[in-house]
């Protein structure tokens, strides 16, 4: 009978073995539950950072425009006259930034108007933030111009 003892044996190491991968999946599964909200908070911070950075410099180039223009942009022209020379503007020295600095970390088109629905700034420039709308807080609250 030494073959039937050793196919046990053979068998209980393969159930073992099963079962040490089971719990290897259930460990790196809670230190995935336990870790996972922190990359992810640092992931949202970084696209909040960089949502500002951008802001600053989307409206830094807007003030670039304005000093070579004489004015700003309009509604119709919006931020894509800081990438694309107007037709009728010889003063025109831009691109102001690069194509891809028009869009937010979430893929959303960066907001703007003239003149402004704010007082305090003299155009509108905003991100909608991480929820991708109008308002919010925390970090889902709006990223704009004149509150950096």
């Amino acid at each position: 009978m030494p073959g039937r003892t050793g196919a046990g044996n053979m068998h209980d190491q393969l159930g073992f073995t099963r079962w040490a991968v089971l719990m290897v999946m259930v460990i790196v599964g809670l230190l995935a539950l336990a870790v996972g909200p922190r990359l992810f908070g640092d992931i949202t911070l970084k696209e909040i950072a960089t949502a500002k950075a951008q802001v600053a410099e989307l409206g830094s180039a807007v003030e670039r425009f304005h000093q070579d223009i004489g004015r700003y942009p309009t509604d119709e022209e919006g931020l894509d006259v800081l990438v694309k020379r107007p037709a009728a503007e010889a003063k025109w020295k831009g691109p102001y930034v690069d194509e891809n600095l028009l869009s937010d970390p979430w893929g959303i088109a960066y907001q703007y108007h003239y003149p402004p629905t704010q007082p305090q700034t003299p155009f509108d420039l905003f991100s909608f933030g991480k929820d991708r709308t109008l308002g919010g807080v925390g970090d889902n609250k709006d990223i704009a111009y004149g509150d950096l």
